[in-house]
């Protein structure tokens, strides 16, 4: 049975989208089953939308539960809150957490922490793939 791998980004422009959708590819192709937020539970448009709020949170969380491992995107000057977020989450259920960035500015050293210390983070897609594939649970 394929691991399951939850992708977690940054979804606010087409280049965040992009980039996360180019990671969940080469996971699938690795033979990795994925859930990608966007693709796979949609974008909250509309913030008054209670019950779509629900559903999309409601969803990302039972995907976090099915998941074995995440995958985060750790870009910009100060990491995604909801990115953030799902790491914890995931780290307090002990799941392993892999983290993908070339930003040359400074990760949060939390962040850096939950990654196991640094040591599961990649600059790029090849490079990542090689951790996950090497420190998945089996």
């Amino acid at each position: 049975m394929a691991k399951k791998v939850y992708v977690a980004g940054p979804l606010f422009n087409s280049l965040e989208r992009g980039y996360l959708e180019q990671i969940t590819a080469a996971l699938e192709q690795a033979g990795y089953d994925t859930f990608l937020p966007h693709r796979d539970a949609g974008i909250l448009g509309d913030l008054s939308d209670i019950r779509e709020r629900r559903r999309i949170y409601h969803g990302d969380l039972a995907a976090l539960d099915a998941s074995d491992l995440l995958v985060a995107l750790l870009t910009g000057a100060d990491h995604d809150s909801g990115t953030c977020g799902e790491l914890g989450y995931m780290v307090a259920k002990g799941k392993p957490c892999f983290g993908i960035t070339d930003d040359v500015r400074r990760l949060n050293n939390l962040i850096w922490g939950l990654c196991h210390e640094g040591e599961w983070i990649a600059s790029d897609i090849p490079a990542l793939l090689a951790l996950v594939q090497q420190h998945a649970p089996a």
